[in-house]
């Protein structure tokens, strides 16, 4: 059913208007007496349609003047944002009646004859199409947003350009050339080109560099808005290869920092490629049920795949592996993917390649929804951060990249930090004499910390020496793995040593907010992290994962 809001006037035309619009069987209408009893309606509902007189009847000779004509209510609902698809019914002297889709500017003359039924009929098809159109244009909307989201979740740069001007640009390349949407839309390209001849050289040079696919890549300076350049790997798909001026798809890479790499590291080709390699993102996308519906380049060169390989199919059994080392099922992992799409800033993954090798892969995870707010899509950014330890086949996890964020304003050392996290990823992944462990670690800002806990069971390390209380003591690993089984928490202070386990944590859980499934240690030790200075690591029992808390709430999520 179509629902139309009538505006009715009482006025003959009006109530043919309303009758021809009743009988046709597929339209329900609410029926107002005024422009402000219209707009009490449209407080509580929307409407596919809005069908209003033009002006307010005359009787006796007196316009009625207290109450909006169809015009200036047309104007108020634009004001306030309301789109909804408007037909206005007006008069046109004694012998015609107009009826004008007032958004599309559509008009129905009528000669006035008879009672009006017969000529109001069109009414009813023009308000079906009035429908259908706005219905297709809320379709379109959604489906470009959903696209914009993709392309400006990506840090690539993205314009489209035709005959020399631009038409479309995402977000992140405004960001990289300091410009706002308003300033390069409908510009010529030349702006982007310290010299037109700057411009067509690199027009002719993308139409001889035709890669298979007719794809041009090449790489050249752009202008940022203070004229400053910004060395840039941009790669063409254009409308026609022959002519790259006539327009397409420009994918824009930054590469001023790979600049900066290349003039530092001349002398050392394998450093440099080294170092290439590290700028580059894994990105794919998966739907809710973890069914893999695009892989970049990287990724298929990263994971040794062909597209064909990984294209729908299920991201279980692919790059993540249906059973971790310690036995732990992982078929579920996809619907937990696209369930905390947004929950994390990043989640730490242990995958696998094509030829079965382990690595670890940071992932920023985004969330693409429909227009109901469900998530119908999970965009994943990814970043290789295994770190193969000199003299061992173990595969670790690389703190280099985020330690920093972890140990910032806190007494933690480093190597305490690596220490201590490496013997959880290590408890999460072996268990302890093939059961699944659970464990919590406190680490800086001890005196605090064991102010605010206390003793549940004999503290393990109490009177020992302190070289056997040094958590960087690889001999006390194995010591520190079986205590792990017992209750209650480790603490240890910034400079490394063991002050106790066994801790009950007695803080106060009610200031602080954690997503459904955490468990009371979680709260526990994200409450600690919120009312002292230091660092809480969980490891879970049930599934291994590891969920790092500073400030009260959660820094990382590394899922073992």
């Amino acid at each position: 059913m179509i629902a139309v809001l009538f505006v009715d006037d009482n006025s003959e035309l009006m109530v043919h208007a309303r009758s021809v619009l009743e009988k046709s069987g597929e339209i329900r209408l609410d029926i107002v007496h005024s422009t402000k009893q219209a707009l009490e309606k449209l407080k509580n509902r929307t409407y596919d349609v809005i069908v209003c007189y033009e002006q307010v009847p005359d009787i006796n000779g007196i316009e009625f003047v207290s109450d909006m004509n169809g015009i200036e209510f047309l104007k108020y609902l634009k004001s306030q944002g309301n789109t909804t698809p408007f037909i206005m019914i007006s008069r046109r002297g004694q012998n015609k009646v107009v009826i004008a889709e007032v958004i599309h500017g559509t008009e129905l003359p009528l000669p006035k004859g008879g009672d009006g039924r017969t000529q109001l009929g069109d009414l009813v098809m023009l308000v079906k199409q009035t429908m259908l159109r706005h219905r297709a244009d809320r379709e379109i909307k959604a489906q470009n947003d959903q696209l914009s989201a993709i392309l400006s979740a990506t840090p690539l740069g993205i314009f489209q350009m035709r005959n020399h001007v631009i038409e479309w640009v995402n977000r992140p390349l405004l960001s990289m050339l300091g410009y706002v949407e308003s300033q390069l839309l409908g510009k010529d390209l030349r702006v982007l080109f310290y010299k037109p001849e700057e411009y067509e050289q690199v027009l002719r040079d993308l139409e001889v560099k035709r890669e298979i696919d007719g794809s041009a890549r090449m790489e050249f300076d752009l202008v940022r808005k203070d004229t400053s350049p910004v060395p840039c790997q941009v790669r063409v798909l254009a409308l026609d290869p022959h002519d790259v001026a006539k327009g397409g798809t420009f994918v824009v890479t930054d590469i001023s920092e790979r600049k900066k790499l290349a003039d530092a590291l001349k002398g050392s080709e394998a450093k440099y490629r080294e170092m290439m390699q590290n700028t580059q993102s894994i990105i794919i996308r998966i739907d809710t049920q973890g069914t893999i519906t695009f892989f970049n380049t990287f990724a298929l060169s990263f994971f040794d795949y062909n597209s064909d390989d990984v294209i729908g199919k299920n991201v279980v059994g692919t790059i993540i592996p249906a059973k971790t080392r310690s036995g732990h099922d992982l078929s579920m992992m996809a619907n937990d993917l696209g369930f905390n799409a947004e929950g994390y800033a990043i989640n730490v993954m242990e995958n696998v390649r094509r030829n079965g090798d382990r690595v670890w892969i940071a992932w920023i995870n985004k969330a693409i929804r429909d227009e109901e707010g469900r998530i119908v899509e999970v965009l994943c950014i990814g970043n290789d951060i295994t770190d193969r330890r000199r003299g061992s086949i173990e595969v670790r996890i690389s703190t280099d990249t985020w330690k920093d964020q972890v140990v910032a304003d806190t007494d933690i050392r480093e190597d305490v930090f690596d220490a201590v996290f490496h013997i959880c990823t290590e408890i999460s992944v072996e268990g302890r004499e093939g059961k699944a462990v659970g464990t919590t670690f406190l680490i800086g800002d001890a005196e605090n910390v064991m102010g605010k806990s206390r003793q549940i069971m004999l503290n393990s390390f109490e009177g020992h020496p302190p070289e056997m209380r040094i958590v960087t003591n690889a001999d006390l690993k194995e010591n520190i793995k079986e205590f792990a089984q017992l209750d209650g928490a480790f603490v240890v202070s910034g400079d490394g040593f063991i002050e106790a386990s066994g801790r009950y944590i007695t803080v106060d859980t009610s200031g602080v907010n954690l997503p459904q499934g955490m468990g009371t240690r979680h709260n526990s030790v994200a409450a600690m992290t919120h009312v002292t200075k230091a660092v809480g690591i969980v490891v879970s029992q049930s599934g291994g994962g590891i969920t790092l808390f500073k400030n009260g709430q959660i820094l990382k999520k590394i899922s073992l």
